[in-house]
């Protein structure tokens, strides 16, 4: 399933804006390395030996770099092509290119080629020239520049995703590194457009960039692009633009820096104040909100988009997958450039009657303003559609407080009426909840597994169930090559049907991949949606989000809800769905004056200063195999 993060490389003006999301839980879930897909600024930062591939020489990471933190070393060859991976629109277009070259000796002879490839846009094979190499100083890099002919200037600059470069180097045969890096536009912002760069040099534990109101980007503190100078002048238009910078904590201390330059003038040097940055335990939440003026008169100007749906209920706006606090009809205020304009349409008869559909239409600003109408466009279908396979675990042993220890009698024993009970919820809750209030793009695929018949799961000490011991007893880890999430089913109730004493009513979710649901949760019976077996699913949802996607769930996740002003039962749905409706949609508004200590008062404010939620993982997948 495809996730949604994009990286910027130092001083590269081949680069798209991007946006991602935030988050935290107090559940505790393993975190996992972020991944993250191909972007322009990699490649074009040489910054993965797998973006490219050399046909006759040898390849390898090299720590020794012009920019970013990684360049592309090759060695045992005298002729060599370098092909990049397929790249989509790039910004900073100009008429000259060039890259770094770094030659161990001075060759005595040799050049070099470049070459792009654009086939969508009319581009077939381009050779830009040959720039001889002969004397090229050792050791240190040196500009390797070519011109670029107008039609393939004016190609460029238009919308494609199929543009790649080949790089070719003739030189004697060599046993030791030849490095490259940094393959960029140079000379200056085209057509006399200002040049605008951001590098933030810090952002413990997230930082979210805002440009005239719209969330451009969410930097986290192991997001590799921190500490590089990277050109984000498509997130301006003409005059004096907003650039609202938000840090957030999730624990610990809180730190920031944030530098901008304007045609290599700086004009933002926004650093976290010592008051705020010294080292010392930050309260979670928008700590610090803040709000500069970039004044850019030779960016194209800002164009409206109104974007109307056509619908009995006003629809929620979203940007580039980025819900902005807006519902149809709405008009923002956009610099030209590529968007991915959203409407989700929903309708809700609390408990259980709801509609969700979501929409979407790429558009291209220009020079004039531009109308949307999305539903023009068919809902989109389920991207996200989570495995979940239900193993029953057919006995339970409870301590008992009162008789200080195991007792025969008090065995828990799970029915066939039981397995079948949380089937059947498991699949109401997808059908009637989930796919509804995901805007119809999320939804469950639930099995069940052969019941564990002779290895009891036991609970100790009343505080929680000893899943280590029971999977010790009976794995469970090959499950998670067919499903993306395992149920264990445990049961709390005697063969008689009573409760068992010192019941454990306890759920709860782990490692991003397991659950624990037992009887004590599936009381409403058959076919209907179990609030319960959501919550658990969700925190999986929102472990996800955090660790892998690189976003931020707000203060406290999915125990947040009355953080941000949401109770059991507000608006009259059941439970707390009303907060999961938007925690869904990534609607869930977060203000700087919230405090992870305090509850706000009811419900939720309707404009928030950040929206949070688990939208990036309904919108990109959930996929941790």
């Amino acid at each position: 399933m495809r996730r949604s993060r994009f990286m910027m490389t130092t001083s590269c003006a081949l680069v798209l804006a991007a946006c991602a999301q935030g988050t935290d839980t107090e559940e505790q879930i393993v975190d996992e390395a972020a991944q993250a897909l191909v972007t322009p600024a990699s490649v074009l930062g040489f910054e993965s030996t797998a973006d490219w591939t050399a046909s006759g020489a040898v390849k390898s990471a090299s720590v020794d770099h012009s920019q970013g933190s990684s360049a592309l070393a090759l060695r045992n060859f005298s002729f060599v092509e370098l092909q990049s991976a397929p790249l989509t629109t790039v910004s900073g277009v100009t008429s000259t290119i060039a890259f770094d070259l770094k030659a161990p000796v001075s060759p005595a002879f040799g050049n070099a080629q470049l070459v792009v490839n654009i086939p969508s846009r009319g581009v077939h094979t381009v050779w830009l020239g040959q720039v001889n190499l002969a004397g090229l100083p050792a050791g240190t890099f040196s500009p390797i520049s070519f011109n670029l002919p107008q039609n393939v200037v004016d190609a460029l600059s238009q919308t494609y995703s199929d543009l790649t470069f080949k790089i070719v180097l003739n030189v004697p045969y060599t046993t030791t590194d030849y490095v490259v890096d940094n393959l960029r536009f140079v000379g200056g912002a085209p057509s006399g457009h200002s040049k605008v760069e951001l590098r933030v040099s810090d952002a413990d534990d997230r930082l979210v960039l805002w440009v005239n109101g719209l969330q451009r980007r969410m930097f986290n503190d192991g997001d590799p692009s921190i500490g590089q100078r990277i050109d984000v002048s498509d997130w301006f238009g003409s005059g004096d633009n907003d650039l609202r910078i938000q840090s957030i904590n999730t624990g610990g201390p809180v730190s920031y820096g944030v530098e901008v330059w304007v045609d290599d003038q700086l004009v933002v040097n926004a650093t976290c104040p010592a008051t705020l940055c010294n080292g010392q335990e930050v309260r979670q939440g928008i700590v610090a909100d803040r709000t500069f003026s970039v004044d850019t008169p030779n960016r194209p100007a800002l164009q409206p988009v109104t974007v109307t749906a056509t619908s009995p209920q006003p629809g929620k706006v979203y940007v580039n997958d980025v819900f902005t606090g807006h519902t149809t009809p709405a008009t923002l205020s956009l610099p030209p450039g590529d968007y991915t304009i959203g409407v989700g349409l929903g309708t809700e008869s609390p408990p259980y009657d709801y509609t969700g559909s979501y929409r979407e239409q790429s558009v291209t600003v220009g020079a004039s303003p531009v109308g949307v109408d999305i539903t023009a466009n068919a809902p989109l279908g389920i991207q996200e559609d989570t495995r979940i396979g239900i193993l029953p675990i057919r006995t339970s042993v409870n301590y008992s407080a009162s008789l200080g220890g195991a007792d025969p009698s008090n065995l828990g024993v799970l029915s066939e009426d039981d397995i079948e009970r949380l089937l059947t919820q498991a699949r109401a809750t997808s059908a009637r909840w989930l796919e509804p209030l995901s805007y119809g793009l999320a939804k469950w695929t639930v099995d069940v597994l052969p019941p564990v018949e002779d290895v009891p799961i036991y609970e100790p000490n009343h505080d929680g169930w000893d899943t280590g011991r029971f999977q010790s007893e009976h794995p469970t880890a090959h499950l998670l090559s067919d499903y993306d999430m395992i149920v264990l089913f445990i049961p709390q109730h005697r063969a008689d049907g009573s409760l068992v004493d010192d019941e454990s009513n306890l759920a709860w979710a782990w490692d991003d991949r397991y659950l624990a649901i037992p009887t004590t949760y599936t009381g409403a019976g058959i076919g209907v949606p179990n609030a319960g077996l959501l919550h658990e699913v969700m925190h999986n949802y929102e472990g996800y989000n955090r660790n892998v996607l690189g976003s931020y769930n707000g203060m406290h996740g999915l125990h947040g809800a009355s953080n941000h002003g949401y109770y059991d039962g507000s608006n009259g749905e059941h439970d707390f769905v009303y907060f999961y409706r938007h925690f869904l949609r990534g609607q869930v508004a977060e203000l700087e004056a919230m405090r992870p200590d305090s509850d706000w008062p009811p419900i939720g404010p309707t404009f928030g200063s950040l929206y949070v939620g688990v939208f990036p993982v309904l919108r990109h997948g959930f996929d941790v195999r």
